[in-house]
């Protein structure tokens, strides 16, 4: 594609939702600089996977993603679930974005460097950043087979047939070591190709001389130079034309030392290309931020507090990231709050709102909101459990190992803000009011701000004096059930659970047998 073309195309998609595909594995392949960084303890904080999971995230890394390259959606795959906790983390990252939003022709230049470096999903660079191995013995077997090939031809000329049978056996030979290793290394070409492509795409970064950018890459700079022996270096060439070069690569094994060397340069300096991927993908990323932001009707620039006293949370017109039309929502709060409300109103996907607003706010400097203003979280979350067959464990003991997380973590220098939908609900009603009052009053006292969900009335009053109480209320019509989806101060008065039943279409008398049960237990406490 011409220049002329990737720009046009580049700009025509800037502020457009993504369309990519992704085939089985590539989540995974996306997740596993995150991956590197967690088994080597490299952040102060991660969201862990049963958060992920519960705000669906996968999704919305995928609504932000436009896949330029390798390196960027692996940064913001990891960026999405590193929240800033600290403001100079932060700062550089709202400094990044801002740039690419404010600076449109830079911003042009890195997408065509970046589209041009493309995205290899199966390139696993983080071999490339911490090999296992990095032994120089078939480096230097190679270099001996090749440097034969010129003295058996020598002999040859020199012996006659004698010499050119010694010289037959010898290329024969250097061909079967060449198709026998290529085999196993192959898969490893494409690795080692990409990682020495996006050395070359910062080589031509640099080359912009942008000073603001400058300000974010002069580290990385720092690196680029002792890399310079793999630009000279280049890529691994792939012979395929079937002429004199894929007997040049056979004989002589030229694929194979290029290889060789460069892995084991690539394994030498393997900080170096860390930081190299790293700053290529903190590029990119701010870029698939940038388009985020362009794509959606309205949003707001978080105003975060990384030293406020007392957690606290305002933020006014809040929307979920995901959904169409979603009605809008406020929180103010510096105390934990409970949410009650009847089924289908909308509590979980408030909950969902609001902690993906404090999420977004800290990793992507950019909150579906009208206005957003909060301390700096550690944010935890459990919603959307089930029992894990394989390890033998009921939804009982997967909620407690859940809720049981969160409290291990609330002692820390960061505030914690956890989200809890239905606490406990796989147990009977008296231990679950009675466990669950306690776990949750105790999360409001040791100072973690809560975001908690019920259908049990009777925690409103046990737990007055630690959280607020807010609800979701509906209207029942004729034929179906209206809800307006705006959160209410105060605790919820209405109960619809068994209306539900009337409109999928039960029997009458099941339904006003039930009502008569709820009714008569509400005023004696009897159920018979």
């Amino acid at each position: 594609m011409s220049l002329r073309k990737l720009k046009k195309r580049l700009q025509y998609q800037f502020g457009k939702v993504p369309e990519l595909l992704y085939f089985p594995g590539d989540m995974q392949n996306i997740r596993s600089y995150y991956d590197y960084r967690k088994e080597n303890d490299l952040d102060a904080f991660l969201i862990d996977d049963i958060t992920w999971n519960d705000l669906d995230m996968d999704h919305l890394f995928k609504r932000l993603n436009p896949g330029l390259s390798t390196s960027g959606e692996q940064y913001l795959y990891y960026e999405l679930r590193s929240p800033a906790i600290d403001p100079d983390a932060y700062a550089q990252r709202k400094s990044l974005i801002d740039l690419m939003t404010e600076w449109p022709q830079l911003r042009l230049k890195l997408q065509v460097i970046f589209a041009r470096l493309g995205r290899f999903r199966r390139a696993d660079l983080c071999r490339a950043f911490h090999p296992s191995e990095h032994s120089t013995a078939w480096l230097f077997i190679y270099l001996l087979l090749a440097l034969l090939v010129p003295a058996a031809a020598i002999s040859a000329a020199l012996i006659g047939p004698y010499g050119l049978i010694g010289c037959i056996g010898i290329l024969s030979f250097n061909a079967l070591i060449h198709e026998s290793r290529l085999r196993k290394c192959q898969k490893d070409f494409d690795t080692v190709n990409y990682t020495v492509s996006m050395i070359f795409a910062l080589h031509k970064i640099r080359k912009l001389k942008n000073a603001k950018l400058d300000q974010h890459l002069q580290d990385s700079y720092e690196c680029l130079d002792r890399l310079n022996s793999v630009i000279r270096t280049g890529g691994i060439s792939s012979f395929s034309d079937g002429g004199v070069s894929d007997l040049f690569a056979t004989f002589l094994l030229y694929d194979l030392i290029t290889y060789e060397f460069l892995k084991n340069k690539l394994g030498c300096c393997h900080d170096d290309v860390f930081a190299v991927h790293e700053s290529l993908g903190k590029l990119d990323a701010a870029i698939a931020v940038a388009s985020y932001r362009e794509s959606l009707d309205r949003f707001a620039v978080p105003d975060i507090d990384f030293s406020a006293d007392h957690p606290f949370f305002a933020a006014s017109d809040m929307t979920h990231p995901l959904l169409k039309n979603a009605v809008p929502n406020n929180l103010n709060t510096k105390r934990s709050i409970l949410i009650t409300g009847s089924n289908a109103s909308g509590k979980s996907t408030y909950l969902k709102t609001a902690v993906l607003c404090a999420l977004c706010a800290q990793s992507i400097c950019t909150v579906t909101a009208g206005s957003y203003q909060a301390s700096a979280f550690r944010i935890f979350s459990s919603m959307a459990l089930s029992d894990d067959l394989l390890a033998g464990e009921s939804y009982y003991i997967v909620e407690t190992k859940s809720l049981k997380r969160i409290l291990s973590e609330i002692d820390g220098d960061v505030p914690v803000l956890c989200t809890i939908d239905e606490v406990l609900r796989g147990t009977n009603t008296v231990e679950r009011i009675a466990a669950s009052s306690k776990i949750l009053e105790n999360i409001a006292q040791r100072g973690a701000l809560c975001l908690a969900a019920t259908h049990d009335i009777e925690l409103c009053d046990l737990l007055s004096g630690q959280y607020e109480m807010y609800h979701f209320e509906e209207q029942v019509g004729v034929d179906e059930m209206l809800f307006d989806y705006t959160i209410r101060t105060g605790k919820a008065v209405s109960r619809n659970a068994i209306n539900l039943l009337k409109l999928i279409g039960f029997d009458d008398g099941i339904v006003e047998g039930a009502h008569e049960r709820a009714n008569r237990y509400l005023e004696t406490g009897i159920w018979n």
